[in-house]
């Protein structure tokens, strides 16, 4: 049972209003934004903050937004966060990504169908989410020998360190599904 109310009609709040409206305009909600968003809202100023971050961490930045969504569904597995798995997983899908890869990203730790390049990619992220101070020069210097600047490098790192603050959040609130989505990862990439 979710501590927090998703409640989805319109706001009264004016600066609530037009957080919710720019969610929408980035896709992250149709006629209200996604639960992550709206259980925040008795907290606008909050809700501002992780928005802004959101924007910057997810849907700006140098790395193409399919391999940003697939970093938040293998990360969001890792730590068994199924609000964050399955809204990944329709991320994915949405953005056109075959079944066979997203459930490379849920189901596979050698992440066998995913593209070389971006398998790198995922394995370095788990590992930064599994741990961190466990990383050493070869797990950077692998990124660069695949063409990795440094700037994706960090970019990389802060959508892993996003992507558990979010499950962080799902999981403490009990966040609960979003209304006419999958209620599995399975049922997602279908």
């Amino acid at each position: 049972m979710p501590i927090f109310p998703t409640d989805h009609k319109q706001p009264d709040d004016k600066i609530l209003e037009a957080i919710y409206a720019d969610i929408i305009e980035n896709g992250f909600g149709d006629s209200t934004p996604i639960n992550w968003f709206t259980s925040q809202a008795i907290r606008p100023d909050i809700l501002g903050a992780t928005w802004n971050l959101t924007k910057k961490v997810l849907v700006e930045g140098e790395l193409p937004p399919t391999l940003k969504q697939m970093i938040a569904l293998s990360v969001s597995r890792h730590n068994n966060c199924r609000y964050c798995t399955v809204t990944h997983t329709n991320a994915l899908a949405s953005l056109g990504i075959s079944k066979e890869v997203i459930d490379s990203c849920i189901y596979d730790p050698d992440f066998t169908n995913i593209p070389l390049q971006h398998r790198g990619v995922l394995k370095f992220a788990v590992k930064v989410a599994k741990d961190p101070n466990s990383l050493q020069g070869g797990d950077f210097q692998t990124l660069k020998e695949n063409g990795l600047s440094q700037s994706e490098i960090a970019e990389i790192i802060m959508m892993v360190a996003f992507t558990n603050f979010i499950n962080t959040w799902a999981d403490a609130t009990g966040l609960e599904l979003d209304q006419n989505t999958a209620s599995s990862p399975e049922q997602a990439g279908s």
